[in-house]
């Protein structure tokens, strides 16, 4: 109890001295915006590219007065999006050494898909408001076979019976209410994303959402936590300072709820952010991110120092039990420094955007560690033991490949309606620089008509068989895709 109450008296002093940094400088309250970044919108559709703002944190930036924002309404605000795509891919597990045959592909898969988010939006008064999202995706529900009876038929068998049921496949994705006092204090309660950190493809100051960005649609809206939020502006500039309690979904305790606090300054033309983070059971972190122009550009950058990690690593050899694992209080004390650093570039005259992001990930392995940890696992992989070993050791050796590397970048760049044609092409890239492997993906889409979009894409893999992809998808396959998004909009 003393030592959570001094990382409450930390976070609580920390957060305040940042605030008294700058509001001393500066007088009054300027509300307006106030809640812009949070107002929760409908998810870009698939086949619908985002143009990140100025942020660097993807998505569209809304502007909203939160006085505004609160008003009374009359009627329940009901909308949504909807998605359907039709697709079809060939996968080529071995193309460069057993040859690419474009007729004879290693798997096929045929992939119908249709979901849909539907959400709400009711203000019964000017300083409360209820906001609600569902989603659901084809074939809506799952079957699952559960015990229904038994029946003790002698001293050594038993007689059992099944039957099916069917579950609808329908989630609350968030679910809160907003109010405030007064116009100094703001509060929302409920399950909602977090927006905290401001890195594109990597952000290692956010591990409150409950989902990592996806690679391939870095500006998806992520699922978030039942929090508690409370956040207060200060002087004329935007300046706010917020407060969050989040409870663990599966564990609700003392020890697995988070505590955490944000302070975030308007300073000319860029905006900083500085940011604390307390779990008793896994990690405190600090934060700082910044964001703002930089001639042509829109530049972000995070910069992290975390005590303790979530993370489990693994370290194999060549003697039983062949390998290990380490829980978060086996590192409880470590220190682990990360950053990353990016730009944005968009020309909307010639319809081209381009985003490049270099990470540092201090929670990776170490270049002499992960060598000795792969050279173990081969040697093990060689060795007569059963299949079931085997496959075991090939599965865990997946998990201690993915994020391995401590350098790692990515980059995409489109164009869209080249030439003022209904064609658009994309570039995506992905590598770790620790062992040089990864990913490219390039895309072209051609717009058919309003709501139906034909897009083929490539995407090939590659690193030595001891990368991180050479582990995660040994032999570097390729994979050709063709999709059809018919019928995907807002609502």
């Amino acid at each position: 109890m003393t030592k959570r109450f001094i990382a409450i008296a930390s976070l609580v002093l920390f957060l305040s001295m940042a605030v008294q940094f700058v509001s001393a400088q500066e007088g009054g309250t300027d509300l307006d915006s106030l809640f812009g970044e949070e107002v929760v919108v409908p998810e870009n559709p698939a086949g619908q590219t985002a143009q990140p703002d100025q942020t660097g944190q993807g998505g569209s930036a809304i502007a909203a007065n939160p006085l505004q924002g609160l008003l009374k309404t009359e009627a329940v605000r009901i909308g949504g999006s909807v998605t359907g795509t039709v697709g079809i891919s060939g996968t080529w597990n071995d193309p460069w050494t057993k040859g690419f045959d474009i007729t004879a592909p290693d798997a096929q898969q045929l992939s119908p898909a249709l979901s849909s988010l539907v959400y709400f939006d009711a203000r019964p008064d000017e300083e409360f408001r209820v906001y609600g999202s569902v989603k659901t995706a084809w074939p809506f529900s799952s079957k699952y076979s559960v015990l229904s009876s038994a029946t003790l038929v002698n001293s050594t068998t038993l007689s059992t019976t099944n039957t099916s049921i069917t579950v609808p496949d329908v989630r609350i994705f968030e679910l809160f209410s907003d109010f405030q006092l007064g116009d100094k204090v703001y509060f929302r309660f409920g399950k909602a994303t977090v927006k905290w950190g401001v890195g594109y493809f990597f952000s290692p100051a956010d591990i409150i959402n409950l989902e990592q960005i996806n690679l391939f649609d870095p500006t998806a809206q992520r699922e978030g936590p039942l929090q508690f939020r409370v956040l207060m502006p200060f002087g004329p500039s935007q300046n706010t300072v917020s407060f969050y309690t989040i409870f663990d979904t599966s564990n609700p305790d003392f020890s697995t709820t988070t505590l955490a606090g944000k302070a975030e300054f308007v300073l000319g033309r860029y905006e900083l952010g500085v940011s604390g983070y307390y779990r008793n059971d896994t990690a405190e972190r600090a934060a700082l991110t910044l964001t703002g122009p930089l001639g042509k550009f829109d530049v972000f950058a995070e910069g992290v120092i975390s005590r303790g990690s979530p993370k489990t690593f693994y370290s194999f050899s060549t003697s039983a039990p062949y390998y290990s694992t380490s829980a978060s209080k086996d590192h409880r004390t470590t220190l682990y420094p990360s950053a990353t650093a990016g730009f944005l570039y968009n020309d909307q005259n010639n319809n081209i955007t381009a985003i490049a992001q270099y990470y540092y990930n201090g929670e990776g392995y170490a270049d002499s560690e992960r060598s000795s940890s792969i050279s173990a696992l081969n040697t093990l992989l060689s060795m007569p033991l059963s299949d079931a070993t085997k496959t075991a050791l090939t599965g865990l050796s997946k998990l201690f490949a993915y994020g391995s590397g401590r350098h790692y970048g990515a980059a995409s760049i489109s164009f869209s309606e080249i030439g003022g044609s209904d064609f658009s092409a994309s570039l995506l890239g992905l590598a770790n620089f620790s062992d040089l492997s990864g990913l490219v993906q390039p895309s072209v889409s051609w717009q058919v008509a309003d709501r139906l979009k034909l897009t083929g894409s490539a995407l090939f893999f590659f690193g030595a068989s001891d990368t991180e992809y050479g582990i995660l998808r040994p032999n570097n396959p390729i994979t050709l895709s063709l999709s059809l998004s018919a019928g995907t909009g807002n609502f």
